[in-house]
């Protein structure tokens, strides 16, 4: 019996050393991905305002910054529509600009895109010695205008 048992015993054992043959297949696929590159106004400007007296001296010029955000890598361009205008209502003669967020140059032509949004100003001024249109002691208006990123 003892004899059976360790024929048996060396027999598990034998199966136990046997090499397991593991096999593996590969497919290979590819992944897609459809991009549309965007832009977006990140930080939206805010109204401007400038305080004027007839046959004055320049006033203060305004700014407002804002921020612009694209696809990495992608050109655009900004526009605020006419650069002089002559605001209805007051009848004087403003002009604006956009600007770098140091207010140092204007920035014109086409921008590249980078990891982050860019900041920007537009900048409203206007020359002295205007006389304006007021039939009362003082007078506003407001003109909408449009800041157009095209890319």
């Amino acid at each position: 019996m003892k004899k059976l048992i360790l024929v048996i015993a060396l027999g598990f054992a034998a199966i136990a050393t046997v090499p397991a043959y593991a096999a593996t297949a590969t497919g290979n696929f590819n992944v897609t991905i459809n991009l549309t590159s965007a832009c977006q106004i990140s930080t939206a400007p805010s109204a401007l305002s400038l305080n004027y007296t007839s046959f004055g001296a320049a006033p203060t010029p305004a700014t407002t910054p804002f921020g612009v955000q694209c696809t990495n890598t992608l050109p655009y361009t900004m526009s605020i529509g006419t650069a002089s205008s002559t605001m209805a209502g007051v009848n004087l003669v403003y002009d604006l600009a956009i600007r770098n967020a140091g207010d140092t140059a204007d920035v014109t032509g086409s921008q590249t895109a980078g990891a982050a949004a860019a900041s920007y100003l537009i900048k409203a001024s206007m020359t002295g010695g205007q006389q304006g249109t007021c039939a009362t002691a003082t007078c506003n208006a407001t003109a909408p205008r449009t800041l157009t990123i095209t890319y």
